[in-house]
């Protein structure tokens, strides 16, 4: 198969030296995209460019929000690729908006904002990049997405993973998967997942990043 995985996390900036970001490690993704190109499989990886970078794969880099959207977009549209596994952790917002120190600036025209100043930072939602994917890549691609919570309850992590197949009234554009897991179940080698179809159904769970893998590949390959 023809494999597209992102990893990391996206970084939005709010002046030259500072940004706002998540503790993505980008970790996963490199895993897997070595596990997938081991088995043979021709693997192309988007990472952040402070992320774990896989060994075996064809590598595009990003920083921002409007990057990583950028280069996933014209790597969907072009690579016919037959499963993309959708693991970065995408920033939400991004910054648009500075006041400091009670006057207002737009992001960039602060080169860096003085130390011991009163910042407000005013941010907008971006669009969800999973959203998009099978309307770039094909709905017949084969779609996996992930969801991290933490400490949530079995409950309240069955929801988010029915906010993301909800996201579109054509239900042949949202994920054919969604990997759940917790920041509570994952420690060390322990990497506790499960896998949910559009049913909401587990279609497959397990407890490392090898089974994660094999669970992936499994799945796509059923639905080839």
């Amino acid at each position: 198969m023809k494999i597209l995985i992102t990893g990391g996390g996206s970084e939005e900036p709010i002046d030259n030296v500072r940004a706002v970001c998540n503790f993505s490690t980008g970790r996963t993704s490199a895993f897997l995209a070595d596990y997938f190109a081991g088995q043979g499989h021709e693997v192309c990886e988007i990472v952040s460019e402070r992320a774990v970078k896989a060994e075996k794969a064809r590598l595009l880099t990003y920083k921002t929000f409007a990057q990583l959207a950028v280069c996933l977009e014209n790597e969907c549209r072009i690579g016919a690729y037959d499963l993309i596994v959708h693991a970065a952790a995408v920033s939400d917002y991004s910054p648009y908006e500075l006041v400091v120190d009670g006057k207002t600036y737009a992001c960039g025209e602060v080169s860096k904002v003085p130390a011991g100043a009163e910042l407000w930072v005013r941010m907008k939602k971006n669009p969800k990049l999973v959203d998009s994917l099978k309307l770039w890549a094909g709905d017949k691609t084969c779609v996996f997405a992930f969801k991290l919570t933490s400490n949530a309850s079995p409950e309240a992590r069955k929801l988010a993973v029915e906010k993301i197949l909800s996201s579109h009234q054509n239900k042949n554009l949202v994920p054919d998967f969604v990997v759940s897991n917790d920041l509570s179940e994952i420690k060390g080698a322990l990497h506790k997942f499960k896998i949910l179809n559009r049913s909401l159904e587990v279609a497959k769970e397990g407890e490392s990043l090898s089974g994660l893998a094999q669970a992936i590949l499994g799945l796509a390959s059923e639905g080839k």
